[in-house]
């Protein structure tokens, strides 16, 4: 079995009959927030993928492991109009973690059902819907895939051949089904891809609030890695799901996020597994792992074993108390142009939180009520108190959310531009951190509702193919 890194938690796994792509994110950007770290040049995507793939499998919903962008180079047939029809690639089949309708709407608008969409709007047409814990045989390997502790539909996959198994478990939380049947049926993968991103401290960019307790933070992150290390006794364990960094859109500096928001990188995870007396594995974009006679081992590829130092790559993003937070400020953190007026965008952005989960709180408690503040060109920031139940916009003045809150209200800080580009669809809701400060939900109820993903992924089309 032979695997390629093409990043983040992107792999190409080849078991000699078969080539499976993991998760593709095939562009060095994600969106205008975040980038591969090492960075994923398109002639490293060319060199690896030249010879196309028979199946791509997708781990769940979010934008970085389910990138559409990435998703159109799979599609033959670039030059066609997408006003008419789809693109065609018939040669791809496509499997992906199902579940109930209709969906939980998370990160994507359309929750998991973003997959299925995303891929017949591309024009895919082999689409292999599973169940976590079903198990799948290919050709020449079965996929035996296990459930995430997440409300939604996700899987880490099991790829066993002949002669080698390998455990992709991508961003997924460990379930206690995966770890009973390791124990159970006692697995030994030869490599267990782990993710050691784990979960970014709170409040450091939604709130812009500073870091708090970082030994904490460490420490659960630390937790969360070793119960994974201990579920799954693999020969050789690679800290993975972690290649990326956030460089912010050219006008703002956010270089700060890279010293504030991963508590446990995969060098300090490497560290973790010596000191538990396991095998360790980093890899990077292009380097090439080759598992045989039960040894895995990097091999010259498009990228050479020695193509990184690692020590020098995630120094870059270790956590660090000593960074300061820059507080939050809307004139500066903003996208796009306003059009409109405040009063019209806010009397919008009510309409469309009717009949959310936040809508249907306010309903039953009589809560909800959220002071905004919108940041307009040459008139500074004014505030407003937004009323769920009846859809009623009260001025409060100039100034910030925060200075105008008077009880239990949520706020939000944003600028006018933002928000209108949020409500066009030319701003992805997943791509708008760092535009927004805010210590409630409302622009999650809103902006993960279907509407928004499928506008902002037509918009995208459009403009792709238009000459």
């Amino acid at each position: 079995m032979r695997l390629t890194s093409l990043g983040h938690a992107a792999v190409l796994v080849e078991t000699g009959r078969e080539r499976i792509l993991f998760d593709p994110w095939l562009t060095q950007r994600l969106d205008r927030f975040w980038e591969h770290h090492p960075p994923l040049t398109d002639d490293l995507v060319r060199a690896v993928l030249d010879d196309g793939v028979d199946y791509v499998v997708l781990s769940h919903h979010h934008f970085d492991h389910h990138h559409f962008p990435s998703l159109q180079r799979l599609v033959d047939g670039a030059d066609v109009d997408f006003d008419d029809s789809p693109r065609q690639s018939t040669g791809v089949t496509c499997i992906y973690p199902a579940g109930p309708v209709p969906p939980r709407l998370t990160a994507s608008g359309l929750g998991h059902q973003a997959i299925a969409w995303t891929l017949r709007r591309l024009g895919f047409e082999r689409l292999h819907p599973v169940t976590p814990g079903d198990t799948l045989t290919l050709g020449g390997a079965r996929l035996r895939t296990f459930p995430s502790a997440v409300p939604f539909p996700e899987m880490s996959v099991l790829v066993e051949t002949d002669d080698a198994s390998v455990m992709l478990c991508g961003d997924a939380l460990l379930h206690e089904t995966t770890a009973a049947a390791f124990r159970d049926d006692a697995l030994r993968p030869d490599a267990a891809l782990v993710p050691a991103h784990s979960v970014s401290p709170p409040g450091v960019l939604t709130e812009r609030r500073p870091l708090g307790d970082p030994a904490a933070v460490l420490a659960r992150a630390t937790a969360t890695f070793d119960a994974y290390v201990e579920a799954i006794p693999a020969a050789v364990t690679i800290p993975s799901s972690f290649g990326w960094r956030v460089r912010g859109d050219g006008e703002r500096d956010y270089s700060w996020c890279n010293r504030t928001m991963f508590p446990l990188t995969p060098v300090q995870a490497a560290r973790r597994l010596a000191e538990r007396g396991r095998d360790a594995l980093l890899w990077g974009p292009g380097q090439v792992l080759e598992i045989a006679d039960g040894r895995t081992a990097l091999v010259d590829g498009p990228a050479t074993p020695d193509a990184y130092d690692f020590d020098e790559v995630y120094a870059q993003v270790t956590l660090d108390p000593a960074t300061p937070v820059p507080p939050f400020d809307a004139t500066a953190d903003r996208f796009g142009e306003q059009t409109r007026t405040a009063p019209e965008l806010l009397g919008d952005l009510l309409e469309r939180l009717v009949a959310t989960d936040y809508w249907y709180r306010a309903l039953d408690d009589g809560a909800g009520r959220h002071v905004i503040s919108l940041a307009e060109p040459g008139t500074g920031e004014h505030s407003h108190l937004l009323d769920p139940v009846t859809g009623r916009v009260t001025p409060l003045g100039p100034g910030p959310a925060r200075s105008h809150l008077t009880g239990a209200e949520s706020w939000t800080e944003i600028a006018a531009s933002t928000l209108e580009a949020l409500l066009t669809g030319e701003l992805l809701f997943g791509s708008s951190f760092g535009l927004w400060a805010s210590n409630g939900l409302l622009l999650s109820a809103v902006f993960h509702h279907p509407s928004f993903y499928t506008r902002h992924v037509e918009r995208a089309l459009k403009e792709a193919n238009t000459p």
